[in-house]
């Protein structure tokens, strides 16, 4: 409410695009809530763009999925690009010592990472933006070089169904 209200944050996002300092506008968000948070924006305003969570344990959240299908819908409707995030997730840390620059545990074995981005990509209508660590971006950009678009999600995700794997949000 703050951000899009009145002298909030949206405001002076619309009047730099406006004084041409940035040509497009989005809105991001983590957890379970955030596909219907997005809806919710998009209500208010024409955002050019969605930033969520799109991974195999999110998905598996009967709630978060309805949601994501029905951001996923109006994006399409108008246009606004899907750009999802934690498809590498393969949950949190815990006890485990950080070994990447991510806050959660990543996959980092390249099948494991082919998998994961090749789900992703096989979904219609959504494009993937890449882990925010320097030694996962090469093993992320040959799992996208050798994805086929003729693969089906269903098939990637029998694939991952054996990969360990836990949730970020609950």
């Amino acid at each position: 409410e703050t951000a899009m209200g009145p002298g909030g944050a949206l405001e002076a996002f619309i009047e730099a695009r406006e004084r041409g300092l940035v040509r497009y506008l989005g809105v991001t968000g983590h957890g379970v809530t955030v596909a219907q948070m997005h809806l919710q924006s998009l209500e208010r305003f024409d955002f050019d763009s969605v930033l969520l969570p799109y991974n195999p344990t999110m998905m598996a959240n009967p709630r978060y999925a309805a949601d994501f299908e029905a951001l996923l819908a109006v994006c399409r409707e108008r246009n606004v690009a899907v750009q999802t995030i934690k498809a590498l997730a393969r949950g949190p840390w815990g006890d485990k010592p950080q070994t990447t620059n991510t806050w959660y545990e990543p996959f980092t074995a390249q099948a494991d990472i082919d998998r994961a981005v090749h789900w992703v990509l096989s979904r219609p209508g959504v494009f993937l933006n890449t882990a925010g660590d320097k030694d996962l971006l090469p093993k992320i950009l040959d799992a996208a070089s050798r994805f086929d678009p003729a693969t089906q999600q269903a098939d990637v995700a029998a694939e991952m169904a054996g990969v360990a794997m836990a949730p970020l949000f609950t």
